[in-house]
């Protein structure tokens, strides 16, 4: 058989299959589609986690709780007794209650930096035997049991609380302006002055962290904060106090 004559049939049998029915070429391609399946698309949700930047101080363990139980609650008589338990240190370990009984107008903030766990607390004496003026009280924010890892690490912040009548006086003067040149003697490498709703606040850098200091009465507070611990954390600190007796606490 010649080319030609194959090439004719060949022709004829395709315009004879393409008569055959309405729609002869609808299956075409139906046997592939039975076994290549479609492209799977996987779409994930990202939820968005918020970190908060403060936890309820009524839930931090205080370190000194149980330390010196059975005291005298006369002022005069349990500072001299907590001075003679000092062991060569002027900080001397003090519990809440022993604080409280002694200045009873000292203030604690009612938030913590986040991941805070422990406070530890101790009243300050001169060689003397009196209580200090400044710093009178200060107290450690800690994330871990106090002491079992270095401060740089564990030790959040800290609050020392002093008596600071006259300044405290000035800064609450009608028409005063408060300036950074009140806290020049300290190493910072800025200050600002805001005021948070509560009255003026200063906010001095350092390489460590941040120092928030503001005034309550006849008392100059210093808030120190680690520098992995958040400004807008000690900001909360700062605007949020009560009186450190009225302090309810959640836990042990």
């Amino acid at each position: 058989m010649t080319r030609v004559v194959r090439v004719a049939l060949l022709v004829l049998v395709a315009v004879a299959a393409a008569a055959c029915g309405d729609a002869p070429l609808q299956s075409l391609g139906q046997r592939s589609s039975g076994w290549v399946s479609e492209p799977t698309i996987v779409t994930t949700t990202t939820v968005p986690i918020t970190i908060p930047l403060v936890v309820g101080s009524g839930a931090l363990k205080w370190f000194n709780e149980d330390t010196g139980q059975d005291l005298p609650n006369d002022p005069t008589v349990l500072q001299a007794a907590i001075f003679e338990r000092r062991a060569g240190d002027l900080f001397v370990q003090s519990s809440r209650s022993e604080i409280v009984t002694i200045l009873p107008d000292v203030e604690f903030p009612t938030n913590a930096p986040h991941l805070a766990e422990y406070v530890t607390s101790q009243l300050i004496f001169d060689t003397s035997g009196e209580l200090s003026d400044d710093p009178m009280v200060a107290f450690g924010i800690w994330s871990a049991e106090p002491y079992t890892r270095s401060r740089t690490v564990a030790q959040m912040a800290v609050l020392r609380v002093s008596r600071d009548e006259e300044t405290a006086a000035e800064v609450s003067a009608p028409g005063s302006e408060p300036s950074c040149a009140q806290f020049a003697d300290r190493v910072t490498q800025s200050c600002e002055i805001v005021d948070l709703g509560t009255g003026p606040v200063w906010t001095l850098q350092a390489d460590g962290g941040y120092t928030l200091i503001w005034f309550e009465r006849f008392y100059r507070y210093e808030l120190f904060g680690r520098s992995f611990v958040p400004l807008a954390a000690l900001k909360e600190m700062a605007v949020g106090t009560e009186r450190l007796s009225e302090l309810e606490l959640t836990t042990g």
